[in-house]
């Protein structure tokens, strides 16, 4: 049996809530460190990691009831269908911004060489931005394959 863009979309919001949970443990321990590059990049892991598992758990939640519709009938392949395309333009965008968050990060990395404290900000920003890259980026081009 072929699985369903909710339970599909589930499993997704599951990656991104590890992620999120991930990155905040990260963002607390680099925190204890006593340089200033360590702390702002704890920052960012620990602030980027919340955003993170709050749209996940968002995500998720909904999913849940909609797959929950999707069984008893009250939603139907056109909603599922509806459901895909909206997910989808929403990675699209999201890639978009994961490219302008790199791009900040590499910027804050530039323009203030010789300061820990924004170096450990723009390589956090990075970081943050490369694996929402990957994520956005991979999961929009499944979804593209499975439901477009």
């Amino acid at each position: 049996m072929q699985e369903n863009f909710y339970g599909y979309q589930q499993r997704r919001m599951s990656l991104l809530l590890g992620w999120g949970l991930f990155s905040i443990v990260a963002g607390l321990l680099a925190q204890r460190n006593p340089r200033a590059f360590w702390k702002q990049f704890g920052l960012q892991a620990l602030t980027w990691g919340a955003i993170d598992a709050a749209l996940a758990l968002f995500g998720l939640n909904g999913a849940n009831k909609k797959e929950e519709r999707f069984a008893l009938g009250e939603l139907g392949a056109r909603d599922e269908a509806k459901e895909a395309r909206g997910f989808y333009r929403i990675l699209l965008i999201n890639t978009g911004l994961d490219v302008l968050y790199i791009a900040g990060g590499a910027w804050l990395l530039q323009r203030f060489k010789g300061r820990d404290d924004r170096q450990g900000m723009g390589v956090g920003v990075m970081v943050q931005g490369v694996w929402l890259l990957l994520f956005d980026g991979l999961v929009s081009q499944e979804v593209r394959k499975r439901w477009l």
